[in-house]
C-alpha cells in the first residue's frame, strides 16, 4: 500500500513537470514606444498643478509654490526643453502635482507626479510618480521634497534623454 502511495506520487509529480514544460513561456517584449509628441518636443509649458498650500507641508517647500519652483529650475538645468510661459507656444506640457491621498499626520509622505499632455489635445502621454522618501514634518522635510522632485526630473531625463 505504501509503495503504491509513493509510486502514485512520483507519477502524479512527473505528469505535472511534464505539463509546465510543455507550457509555453511568454516571449520576451521589446520595450513599447515612447510618443512622438514627447520625443519631438522642442518647448515645454510647465503648469503648477501642485496644491502645495497646505500651511503645514509649504514649510518643507519654500512656500506654496516651491514645488512648482524646484520642478522648474531642476527640468531649465536638463536643457533639453526651452521652457515657454504660454500654452499655445509649448509643444508638450507637463503639470505637476502632490498626491495627498497617502498624506495624513500618522503618515506624512505625500507623492509628486507629472503628468505630460500634448497641449493641442490635451491627451495624456506619460505620468512620473515619485514617493517623498521622509517626514514632510522634520527637519529635514524640505531636503526630502528636493529630492523627490530631482528623482522626477531623473526619470524625464531617463525617458527622453539630454539634448
Amino acid at each position: 500500500m505504501r509503495a503504491q502511495a509513493i509510486l502514485a506520487m512520483i507519477l502524479f509529480a512527473a505528469s505535472v513537470a511534464s505539463v509546465a514544460a510543455q507550457t509555453p513561456q511568454p516571449a520576451e517584449t521589446s520595450a513599447a514606444p515612447v510618443p512622438a509628441q514627447f520625443i519631438n518636443a522642442k518647448r515645454a509649458f510647465i503648469a503648477n498643478g501642485a496644491g502645495d498650500n497646505n500651511p503645514d507641508v509649504t514649510k518643507s517647500t519654500n512656500g506654496p509654490n516651491g514645488i512648482y519652483n524646484q520642478f522648474y529650475a531642476d527640468v531649465k538645468t536638463l536643457g533639453r526643453y526651452e521652457l515657454v510661459s504660454s500654452l499655445s507656444e509649448a509643444d508638450i506640457v507637463f503639470e505637476i502635482t502632490v498626491d495627498y491621498t497617502v498624506f495624513n499626520r500618522t503618515v506624512p509622505y505625500p507623492q509628486f507626479r507629472i503628468e505630460v499632455r500634448d497641449p493641442k489635445t490635451n491627451v495624456l502621454l506619460w505620468t512620473f510618480t515619485e514617493p517623498m522618501t521622509g517626514n514632510v514634518f522634520s527637519k529635514s522635510g524640505s531636503k526630502y521634497v528636493a529630492q523627490s522632485i530631482s528623482r522626477l526630473t531623473d526619470d524625464l531625463k531617463k525617458l527622453v534623454g539630454s539634448p
